[in-house]
């Protein structure tokens, strides 16, 4: 029999955290998530887990989001989560974001994670039995909601590599630095400031694709954007304060309704992966706060930009 899942986040959609879309933008959501997930770990008996003076921490594997409603600037939230599987240095959590007004859910989150060394944020280590008895003992089942629909939930290896991003003539969509806001208490890149980065550039990819979408719609949409309804993320190589990145991304696949977008996120000085992302995005009108349907004729001319045997 399985568990209620429990309370670990409670707060709002600040003024700042929304874009240019007029919703909270994908980062923030992943952030309250990350908030989440050190409170379901200090109710399991491993407090301080994120702290600096921690001798160990967590390592992000892989995510799974999905966006299932709007949140606006000064939205009420709240955040129920659980383990689904406890391993001997796993584990695999699920969290849920409501909107406290109407419990409407607003989005999903499942995290794969490993018990790691502080020092290198590499070497797995066994959780203390202590939490492992506990967190076993109120296992959840996941919720409907968040199992995957656009995305795969099969293990994949990651195919991503700056030689291959050039070779299959990838659009470079960043290039910065990683500096120290965007990192954690260990100085790693936060994953949400991984999505951070992406955003940031994706129009470099995505402002032709939804400008043609836009222009053959059968019905002529508003004022139009865009929105993301689910990621799927492999971390690789964790990158830290100091460290250079490079977004290389490209269109895989389209439907009536959304676009498959890969985003790889590498050194661009030795090509070492740092993480790959697999968005479903649509084209929005902002107007109307509806999908913009994709018209055949829209589908023929946006066929220009697919990759062929683009994946994770």
């Amino acid at each position: 029999m399985s568990s209620e899942m429990i309370e670990v986040w409670r707060g709002g959609v600040r003024q700042w955290e929304v874009d240019e879309m007029g919703h909270w933008n994908t980062q923030y959501y992943v952030a309250r998530a990350n908030e989440g997930l050190a409170a379901l770990f200090g109710f399991n008996g491993l407090p301080g887990l994120f702290s600096p003076s921690s001798a160990t921490t967590v390592a992000f594997n892989e995510h799974h989001i999905r966006f299932h409603r709007e949140a606006h600037a000064g939205a009420p939230l709240h955040m129920t989560g659980g383990f689904l599987e406890v391993g001997e240095t796993t584990a695999f959590a699920v969290f849920v974001l409501h909107h406290s007004e109407n419990g409407q859910v607003a989005a999903t989150f499942r995290a794969r994670l490993t018990h790691v060394h502080a020092a290198d944020g590499v070497t797995p280590l066994p959780w203390p039995a202590s939490f492992r008895e506990k967190a076993s003992a109120s296992l959840v089942e996941t919720p409907k909601e968040a199992a995957p629909r656009g995305t795969d939930d099969e293990p994949v290896k990651l195919t991503a590599s700056r030689s291959r991003a050039i070779e299959l003539g990838l659009k470079r969509t960043a290039m910065s630095l990683i500096e120290r806001e965007s990192c954690d208490a260990f100085g790693r890149l936060g994953p949400q400031k991984f999505i951070g980065a992406v955003g940031g550039g994706v129009k470099q990819l995505t402002g032709p694709i939804r400008a043609q979408i836009a222009e053959l719609a059968e019905t002529p949409p508003g004022k139009v954007g865009g929105a993301v309804l689910e990621f799927r993320i492999l971390y690789g190589e964790t990158p830290r304060i100091g460290d250079c990145f490079e977004i290389w991304a490209g269109l895989q696949k389209t439907d009536k309704r959304t676009m498959s977008l890969i985003f790889w996120m590498v050194d661009p000085f030795t090509g070492q992966v740092f993480g790959s992302m697999q968005s479903i995005a649509i084209v929005f009108d902002l107007d109307a706060r509806a999908i913009v349907q994709i018209s055949p004729a829209a589908t023929e001319a946006v066929a220009v930009y697919v990759t062929e045997g683009l994946a994770l």
